[in-house]
């Protein structure tokens, strides 16, 4: 792996431990958690798979989950950046176009920020989102067959 892809999944689950700190009702889901969610949701697993990091439970247990009223999927984002002193105005991240796209079709699907230097985060709509945006583009991951 790249370094700095290495360095990202560092982040990455830094930003988990924090947000587990400052969120009494966070899972980091299993797959058959996964699994029972997105049929609930009716979300394509097998396309679907990797668009959520974790949920945040709006009932005392998983197991209480009955409609999509019940927790919020969690697609979290972190930063170190020291420019960024209020979430999440100057944050920068990388999105891919499943987590887009299934952040736009459930409402009850969050994009949270985790800055871990200032320990906070925070839960944005889609709607919070489109009005946050700056500046966007689109970056193909290419990902070649392997030699026969």
């Amino acid at each position: 792996m790249r370094e700095k892809n290495i360095e990202n999944l560092r982040t990455e689950k830094e930003g988990l431990i924090v947000l587990n700190q400052l969120i009494d009702n966070l899972i980091i889901p299993t797959k058959e958690q996964i699994i029972f969610l997105y049929e609930l949701l009716n979300i394509d697993y097998k396309k679907y798979f990797k668009s959520i990091d974790a949920i945040a439970l709006k009932v005392k247990t998983f197991d209480l989950i009955k409609t999509k009223n019940d927790f919020f999927l969690l697609e979290v984002k972190t930063t170190q950046a020291k420019n960024v002193k209020t979430l999440p105005y100057g944050v920068f991240f990388g999105f891919t176009k499943n987590e887009e796209d299934l952040f736009k079709s459930h409402d009850n699907y969050r994009l949270c920020i985790v800055h871990t230097i200032l320990k906070k985060h925070i839960f944005l709509t889609y709607k919070e989102y489109l009005a946050l945006i700056k500046n966007k583009r689109t970056q193909y991951q290419i990902n070649f067959k392997s030699k026969k």
